[in-house]
């Protein structure tokens, strides 16, 4: 696969002076709902051609935005003007950091997960990032930029582990950021939406090769999901992810539900899976996927049969006596082939209460209102509910942002296949009531602009953060280079 679509790039593509031009004309980003066209479109492969790309924009007076492997749901890519697609600036140089006393890795911001863990992997000593998103199609600037998060519960999102940004701007110079020359430079810069100019390279924290035993959970909704249960889980592991698959149990009610917690423990004992055995496992999970697909493209078409199907793939597609040890990168993106689905996804982060309330009270509440939209036979709802739980962040954009270093926050998204009838209404009721209830913060690359009022929302939450950010942006984009997003604008200046 990897092959066939090289070949098909460089078959569309030309080298110029300024930089590399990609033929076709229109981009669209994977989950389809967002596309655009714009004037030109670049794969640059270095610093030379983003270089040479900032040039020729400021000269023809054109706008630039940045894409990554197009997962983002927002629209933060679409853009009439220049778009930068990065994913050819993937170098990654390792070294060890006597100041930090710990081990760096410098990618090119279009890398590959993927690629980033095979190098990881094969230096001596073997490292690894020690949380990620569970994709591993995605790419390092893109999950930055955005401010994704992983599912370590000690830890803030994944910008919070990136020491250094070197940045194209507006004039063309490349800058660098970090917390030892600015820190609130850097604290802008970590979560930048593309608006400080093209991210060039970043540079991670990372740790030598650890192991994870997985454990897979499946207790019934009604006697085992508590706060204190919740709590403890929290302070008793490094990672978990909290799932609830609707209508998972005959009888179609809440009472016969499960709900699916995913435990990561670390662990010095040796890997029960080997790396052979994990390229079977994953390939077979990408096979299930794609012929999951079409079941879920027919609820999507026959909505009251999402009971049903639902139902057959809990139980035929997920393994439910799971317990393995794994190599971490194995463990954090544990589920392969989940590009197969593409599918509808909004996500809100909620700041949490001390003894954790308010995370049972939420998740139960999106499991009362499944089974009161199916009472009318609607089914918003056909892939799964989910959450992770974070640490707060300092990075002036951040959903997640909180002065108190240990504040828990938890990032609550539904998810939906792709033309599913009502998750529209569905979404906006939970979002609403989540903003209202708990000052909820959008995740900046999840479904959320379609919300009612957002924008000023999410524009008064930012408060004295948007202002700070603003300054920062200013000074390296002056004259609005990057700014060519109509919601950011809307935000940021009004």
């Amino acid at each position: 696969m990897t092959a066939r679509l090289s070949r098909t790039w460089k078959e569309l593509t030309t080298k110029t002076k300024d930089a590399i031009i990609h033929h076709e004309h229109t981009w669209k980003n994977w989950a389809g709902n967002q596309q655009s066209t714009p004037k030109k479109i670049f794969r640059p492969v270095n610093l030379h051609d983003l270089q040479k790309i900032v040039k020729e924009a400021k000269e023809n007076n054109e706008k630039i935005r940045c894409a990554a492997a197009g997962h983002t749901w927002s629209s933060l890519s679409v853009t009439s003007g220049y778009l930068v697609i990065m994913d050819n600036v993937n170098s990654v140089e390792i070294k060890y950091n006597n100041h930090l006393k710990s081990w760096t890795a410098t990618v090119g911001a279009g890398i590959y997960l993927k690629d980033l863990d095979k190098v990881l992997r094969k230096h001596d000593p073997p490292l690894a990032l020690d949380s990620c998103v569970v994709l591993n199609t995605v790419t390092a600037g893109g999950i930055v930029a955005t401010g994704c998060h992983g599912a370590k519960c000690a830890n803030s999102n994944i910008p919070d582990k990136v020491v250094s940004l070197q940045i194209v701007t507006a004039d063309g110079e490349l800058r660098e950021f970090s917390d030892d020359i600015d820190k609130v430079e850097m604290s802008a810069a970590r979560i930048n939406l593309g608006l400080l100019g093209i991210i060039y390279q970043l540079t991670f924290v990372v740790e030598p090769m650890f192991n994870i035993r997985m454990i897979d959970i499946f207790d019934p909704l009604v006697t085992s999901w508590n706060a204190p249960n919740l709590k403890n889980l929290v302070n008793s592991s490094d990672s978990i992810e909290v799932f609830y698959w609707q209508f998972n149990n005959p009888g179609f009610g809440a009472e016969n539900d499960r709900i699916w917690i995913k435990q990561f423990l670390r662990t010095e004992d040796m890997a029960t899976v080997s790396a052979t055995d994990e390229k079977v496992k994953n390939m077979f999970q990408t096979l299930e996927l794609e012929f999951g697909d079409h079941l879920f493209e027919f609820m999507a078409k026959v909505p009251e049969s999402t009971p049903f199907v639902s139902h057959l793939l809990f139980e035929a597609g997920i393994d439910h006596r799971a317990d393995q040890i794994l190599e971490a990168p194995d463990a954090i993106h544990w589920r392969a082939g989940i590009d197969a689905v593409p599918c509808m996804d909004m996500e809100f982060a909620i700041k949490l209460d001390k003894d954790f309330h308010i995370a049972i009270e939420e998740f139960n509440h999106v499991i009362k209102r499944v089974y009161e939209y199916a009472e009318k036979k609607k089914y918003p709802m056909n892939m799964s509910m989910e959450f992770r739980i974070n640490k707060s962040s300092r990075d002036l954009l951040a959903p997640t942002y909180d002065p108190d270093p240990d504040t828990y926050f938890f990032l609550l998204e539904i998810l939906s296949v792709n033309g599913t009838k009502d998750f529209q209404e569905f979404s906006i009721e939970l979002a609403q009531r989540w903003m209202s209830k708990y000052h909820a913060q959008p995740h900046w690359a999840k479904l959320w602009e379609h919300v009612p009022d957002i924008i000023p929302y999410v524009r008064k939450s930012l408060g004295k953060r948007r202002k700070i950010f603003e300054e920062v942006r200013k000074k390296y984009d002056p004259k609005q280079m990057f700014f060519d997003n109509e919601t950011m604008k809307k935000i940021l200046i009004g």
